[in-house]
């Protein structure tokens, strides 16, 4: 689901578009979704954004009319295509594969008409609330704008991600009312139904909450880039390349970086960067779409621009601003362009 306006981040961009780490907040999640054998992926859209997903099955939701009605608007694109229904929100960027592969498989062994992904956050914040029986079943979800204040104090708390079997799910959108405070039409309130109904609905308690926050302000997206960057970094390292300071280098997913290359503190390494063996970089070097080859030297202070290739051993100094440009194998460019009358190209 994309087709939100975000309007707590105080952008005339919906928020689901705003960049982290060279994708937009919501491809992190559907890169996460490629990443499961699924039969289907449709994006639910706004009118004014469904032209910015090419390459993926787009409905539109024509009016913001609520999570129930996105989910509805996607009816005859798989209807009768599915047995089960996955919906994802399109603020989750820290959404793993691994977290919803046990999602799906708490709904199959539960053989549930539908489950949940819930967490216990610190902050609860206006998350809604998942209510469940004596059994521990999960009899409601209720937004927290709606909640009475003993509803308020439970801790476990809904992430907007479920599974659905597809024949259970559909006429229970059917009856939804928006019975709200909002107006809206809550997917929420289809499990509701479902209860009535006596159907099992279940939940899957995500381990690491981390992994299910969504963003609705720019101090949340800011501390999901942290997490992101340091998912990058982490596995960077573990594969052979040495990072002197992670918490103060950002290294874009598309980015290759060799074993035992060296990539000093304040770096930004973006685009389809790519960073050899025996190569140093940095500290404070920029780098976009940028060759960068084995046992290469770049820095301080150092940009490269798209176009730039660095062959084997050379070595750049400081405040060199380099693009479209080829440095030859054991060139030293010591001084900056600036300092030698133009730019290189």
């Amino acid at each position: 689901m994309t087709a939100g306006l975000g309007t707590r981040m105080k952008s005339a961009l919906p928020k689901h578009l705003h960049p982290i780490l060279g994708r937009r907040i919501v491809d992190w999640v559907l890169a996460t979704a490629h990443e499961l054998d699924l039969a289907s992926l449709v994006v639910v859209a706004s009118p004014s954004t469904a032209d910015l997903f090419p390459g993926l099955e787009v409905v539109v939701q024509e009016r913001p009319l609520g999570t129930g009605d996105a989910v509805r608007s996607a009816r005859e694109r798989l209807e009768g295509r599915v047995d089960e229904i996955l919906v994802l929100s399109g603020d989750t960027p820290l959404l793993t594969s691994a977290l919803l592969k046990q999602l799906i498989d708490t709904h199959r062994q539960d053989q549930a008409a539908a489950t949940v992904l819930s967490f216990c956050p610190e902050d609860v914040r206006s998350y809604g609330r998942v209510l469940r029986d004596e059994d521990g079943r999960v009899r409601a979800i209720v937004e927290a704008r709606d909640a009475s204040p003993e509803e308020l104090a439970e801790r476990e708390v809904n992430s907007s991600i479920y599974v659905f079997a597809a024949e259970k799910l559909w006429p229970a959108l059917e009856r939804l009312e928006p019975a709200n405070a909002q107006g809206e039409l809550y997917l929420t309130d289809a499990i509701c139904i479902l209860v009535a109904d006596g159907e099992l609905t279940s939940a899957h308690v995500a381990g690491d909450p981390i992994e299910t926050e969504g963003i609705n302000t720019r101090l949340e997206m800011a501390s999901a880039a942290a997490v992101l960057r340091d998912r990058i970094n982490r596995a960077h390292m573990l594969a052979g390349v040495t990072i002197v300071d992670p918490s103060s280098t950002w290294i874009e997913p598309t980015v290759e970086l060799e074993p035992d290359s060296t990539v000093h503190p304040f770096c930004v390494l973006r685009g389809h960067t790519r960073v050899r063996g025996g190569a140093e970089v940095g500290p404070q070097v920029v780098a976009i779409d940028a060759e960068i080859g084995e046992g290469v030297t770049v820095g301080p202070f150092c940009y490269l621009r798209p176009g730039t290739v660095l062959e084997k051993g050379a070595e750049l100094g400081t405040f060199v601003e380099i693009k479209n440009s080829q440095v030859g194998a054991g060139t030293e460019v010591p001084l900056s362009p600036a300092e030698q009358g133009g730019l290189c190209s």
